[in-house]
């Protein structure tokens, strides 16, 4: 009798668990319609444009903006873009953010030094926080109208890392924001995106679906399993 309640305890812990963890769930935006971005919001001075298959995204003016989506309540996550800089200086991915140019997470990668960096932005205003030196920008083999990398931005508690194909570039901390919604950018620069995926507990909040063009939502490892 004492086996069998026991037993019945497990059982309920056990699915209670399982009932209460959240799943990481993924979704992918491969840029084959326009309706894919339809509520995504562009920063000041930034345009967007979806054609042959990439999101051609241009940032003029100076400033770090770029284009925006999801919900502002997100927390951890994971960014990652294959994308190949047409024009210009540098490129960025944005976490966490609050208000665009204005207050947020991005790694950058520059063309000037040939490095990637990240940085913590108050009110416009920059802080850097890689954390040391920042490591070089790896070479591409693909030079086809400019490298093409893949690039990984995820923030999981205080913790930012950055990846560039495959190779962890930058891990730091940082308490200044808890949610925030991604974004693409660059500064005074025109970047082509072939992919942009997006993982994390909360991503089917926040989010349109896109199953017309049959982009669908699905488990990360059920993801990976595609590829």
């Amino acid at each position: 009798m004492k086996f069998q309640l026991l037993l019945t305890v497990c059982l309920f812990m056990c699915l209670s668990f399982v009932l209460v963890t959240p799943t990481a769930t993924a979704k992918r935006f491969e840029f084959d319609s326009e309706q894919e971005i339809a509520d995504w919001e562009l920063g000041p001075d930034a345009t967007a444009e979806v054609k042959e298959g990439m999101l051609e995204l241009i940032v003029t003016g100076g400033q770090n903006s770029g284009i925006y989506f999801g919900g502002e309540d997100w927390t951890d996550y994971r960014l990652e873009v294959r994308a190949r800089k047409i024009d210009g200086p540098y490129f960025h991915l944005f976490v966490r953010t609050q208000e665009p140019t204005q207050d947020f997470y991005f790694m950058e990668i520059s063309y000037n030094s040939n490095t990637n960096s990240v940085f913590e932005f108050t009110g416009g205003n920059a802080t850097e926080i890689t954390g040391g030196d920042r490591p070089a920008r790896p070479e591409s083999t693909d030079t086809d109208g400019g490298d093409a990398y893949t690039i990984v931005m995820e923030v999981e508690g205080n913790t930012i890392r950055t990846f560039i194909d495959g190779e962890l570039m930058v891990e730091t901390t940082d308490d200044t924001y808890a949610n925030g919604r991604p974004g693409l950018g660059g500064r005074d620069s025109t970047v082509w995106y072939e992919y942009v995926e997006i993982t994390g507990p909360d991503i089917d909040e926040g989010i349109t679906s896109v199953e017309s063009t049959g982009k669908l939502a699905v488990t990360w490892g059920a993801l990976k399993n595609l590829r």
